[in-house]
């Protein structure tokens, strides 16, 4: 919370007109030049009556004092209600001791803003704002002795021309993204498919030992006969269970006779072989 949010917060009388959920940019009471008349005036009363006093040697011209002094102590009283504040959706003007008034104009009504500082308020440190909206009369269209009027003039002109988003603070930057995380070392390999099998001549000395074994086998195949049908024994629990052969390989293990050539039908008397009839 800011200067300005912290004194709207501390006084009650502001804390009537300032929303929740507004961020005031600027609060402040009126320069105290707002009070340099009276107390000229006052000062002035005091020398005169002084002299009154000295001339007549009278107590009662004292009487007369009371009058500028009590128009002071009023001026003084309102000036304590003399509040300009400025939030980021409104321009709030808040004076009047016996009657309290408050001027307010919304930010997006005001279309220009004129900054003027007098040769008196260049040494004593005011200035006046008047603010000018779209050819209407609003309450609040000039401001008197705004204190600090440069550091407030660049607050009001970045609120009212360059506002910001609700939520979004003057304050905050944009931050940076983080930096790109990259891997230190040797990378692991990317994982692939399983490697698919090569029918061909074999290339390790376990495919070849493969090879020559299912050879083997077949060559036991022919001697023995081609009814002979080879059935192979159920695994023991202790001997180990071969390999498992590929499609491929099981390939060379067919026997080179086919079915048909077999299978002989039984012959006929002198038309040839016999073949059954699906009809019959």
């Amino acid at each position: 919370m800011d200067a300005a949010d912290r004194a709207v917060r501390a006084h009650r009388h502001l804390r009537r007109y300032v929303l929740d959920h507004e961020r005031a940019v600027f609060a402040s009471r009126l320069h105290w030049a707002t009070l340099l008349e009276p107390i000229l005036t006052t000062v002035a009363a005091t020398v005169v009556v002084a002299l009154l006093h000295q001339a007549t040697d009278a107590g009662a011209v004292w009487v007369l004092w009371l009058l500028p002094a009590g128009r002071l102590a009023l001026k003084w009283l309102e000036w304590n209600y003399q509040w300009f504040v400025a939030t980021d959706k409104r321009l709030v003007l808040t004076y009047g001791f016996v009657v309290h008034k408050v001027a307010m104009m919304p930010l997006m009504k005001v279309t220009d803003m004129s900054y003027t500082r007098t040769p008196l308020g260049q040494m004593l440190g005011y200035g006046r704002f008047v603010m000018e909206s779209a050819g209407q009369d609003q309450a609040l269209s000039r401001v008197d002795y705004v204190p600090d009027p440069d550091v407030t003039y660049r607050k009001l002109t970045d609120t009212i021309f360059f506002p910001r988003k609700p939520g979004a603070n003057a304050a905050e930057r944009p931050r940076p993204a983080p930096p790109a995380i990259v891997p230190v070392g040797q990378r692991e390999p990317r994982p692939t498919t399983a490697e698919l099998p090569v029918v061909g001549p074999p290339t390790t000395d376990g495919d070849r030992a493969w090879t020559e074994r299912d050879g083997a086998a077949q060559s036991t195949r022919a001697s023995q006969g081609a009814d002979h049908v080879d059935v192979a024994p159920f695994p023991q629990p202790d001997e180990p269970q071969e390999r498992p052969r590929s499609r491929s390989r099981l390939r060379g293990l067919i026997p080179t006779k086919r079915r048909q050539d077999l299978y002989e039908p039984p012959t006929s008397s002198g038309a040839g072989p016999t073949v059954p009839d699906p009809f019959l």
